[in-house]
């Protein structure tokens, strides 16, 4: 009697067991997948509360009729075309330069996130908008989501891209010993890709 009630003790506890540890596989594979899918999120529910608000309050405020643009379809704020750009490199670099940003111009203005192994994303602590640092082998470009950014997000912006430009434009010209096929970034046009693209911001606070 007594082996056949150890045994059962036994098979319970291997049960219990076998159900813990598939729950915490469960969790963990949770974890993972909201992780890396973080960024789809954030531009799909920030996309659902646009619309709902335009809903409900769009003809309160007088908001123009004529504003037709899908939410869910960025602003392209800049493309700097380049004959090649070295991605792993690029990116790491890049990355490491976004999140020493975060706390610009205060502590908790941005979160930055990779999204994928070409896309770095910088959310605002006002959620009005956000932007992406878009790279493929033949260029680096900056994509903006959200309709209404705040004044404040506004700023907050121009500081953190006028930066970036300047990293960009180390990583492609500094060092002139450093032969072009070794650089990370190589533009297409080195006299003015830098000069465009400041030219789509605001203007560099004096």
């Amino acid at each position: 009697m007594k082996s056949v009630i150890s045994a059962l003790l036994s098979c319970l506890l291997a049960l219990s067991l076998q159900a813990q540890s598939s729950y915490a596989f469960s969790t963990a594979k949770s974890f993972v997948s909201n992780e890396k899918t973080q960024s789809a999120a954030f531009k799909t529910a920030h996309v659902r509360s646009t619309q709902l608000g335009e809903g409900l309050f769009g003809g309160l405020f007088g908001k123009k009729e004529e504003d037709n643009r899908d939410p869910s379809v960025p602003i392209r704020l800049f493309e700097i075309p380049c004959k090649n750009v070295k991605l792993g490199g690029c990116r790491f670099t890049l990355g490491l330069f976004l999140i020493g940003q975060q706390g610009t111009p205060m502590k908790g203005t941005w979160k930055a996130n990779q999204a994928s192994d070409a896309v770095l994303d910088m959310f605002h602590m006002d959620n009005t908008a956000m932007f992406s640092v878009v790279m493929t082998e033949k260029s680096i470009s900056v994509d903006r989501y959200g309709l209404e950014p705040s004044l404040r997000y506004n700023l907050h912006e121009s500081l953190v891209l006028q930066g970036l430009l300047d990293e960009i434009q180390t990583l492609a010209l500094e060092g002139e010993a450093v032969e072009e096929e070794n650089r990370l970034v190589v533009f297409s046009n080195a006299d003015t890709a830098i000069e465009d693209a400041r030219a789509k911001l605001p203007a560099r606070a004096a």
